[in-house]
């Protein structure tokens, strides 16, 4: 309603003094008479309309016209189909919008490289190429997975398994924005009974490593598939990264489950061992540190 009275003041307005106004403030009056029927306009659409308008937006790649549209619909009729279908479309707008800020910071990046790299020798040039090709096959061998909701991106090696009914121990990477992490998860299964794990030890060539709780509660349990699954997954730190970095390398390793009442030892594959080197060379690829 206040738009409407506003409507008719300015057009009123530029009726009585378009024949007495300088050209400059009857272009600036007529202007801003033409923004108001735009506004009046947006307001009358029905939450189909809206959702119209993001969905032709999005079709445009114009993704932040479509998120205005998006939010506004929603503000107005989140309850509607329509705005039930546009908090979903704004998932992806939000997803292509990261994807986009992402890549014009790649390209960023290739020219700041570019530039730090003029006046490279022909020998240093090489070594620069060849180290990159070496960081580009390291990561190639990762599967890489976009968390929208936490704005992670999640790296781990091609033949991890993801079956909890496995016992497994592997590695994988998260990263965000610039600053990658590295996490260890470890994977006990039984069809037979529970070990209610104390401690896990680790046992690579002749060092032995122990795994506790940090904080309570950080062994889970849970009756899955007809069994007993027990585990650990956390973010490696200090002492872990050793542990990490000497089973990858190691001849043999085995992994103990000390249990309440039992204790459950298995040989780690080399498979297993492989996987985890690759996600440790990619880790460094990707901007991290294992010294």
């Amino acid at each position: 309603m206040k738009n409407v009275t506003l409507l008719t003041y300015t057009l009123l307005l530029l009726f009585s003094v378009s024949c007495g106004v300088p050209q400059a403030d009857f272009d600036k009056l007529k202007k801003e008479n033409e923004k108001l029927k735009k506004e009046i306009a947006e307001c009358e659409l029905t939450p189909a309309e809206i959702l119209e308008k993001a969905n032709v937006y999005y079709d445009a790649s114009d993704f932040t016209k479509s998120r205005e549209k998006l939010k506004t619909l929603i503000a107005k009729y989140a309850n509607s189909d329509e705005g039930k279908k546009g908090k979903r479309l704004l998932k992806r707008v939000e997803n292509k919008i990261l994807e986009t800020a992402r890549a014009q910071n790649d390209q960023d990046t290739e020219v700041e490289e570019e530039e730090k790299n003029e006046g490279l020798s022909e020998k240093e040039e090489k070594e620069r190429k060849a180290r990159q090709k070496k960081k580009e096959a390291a990561i190639a061998k990762m599967n890489k997975k976009y968390d929208i909701n936490d704005d992670v991106t999640w790296y781990s090696d091609k033949s991890s398994t993801k079956l909890n009914t496995k016992n497994y121990i592997q590695a994988y990477i998260g990263k965000k924005e610039k600053k990658p992490w590295i996490g260890i998860s470890i994977n006990y299964f039984s069809k037979k009974k529970w070990l209610f794990i104390e401690r896990i030890e680790i046992i690579a060539d002749k060092k032995t490593f122990e795994l506790e709780e940090n904080t309570p509660g950080e062994f889970n349990s849970k009756e899955e598939s007809g069994g007993k699954r027990e585990w650990l997954d956390r973010v490696i730190k200090n002492e872990d990264m050793l542990m990490t970095k000497a089973i990858a390398s190691s001849k043999i390793a085995k992994i103990r489950f000390v249990g309440k009442d039992d204790v459950s030892t298995r040989t780690i594959s080399k498979n297993e061992k492989k996987a985890i080197k690759n996600v440790l060379e990619a880790y460094v690829a990707l901007g991290g540190n294992i010294k």
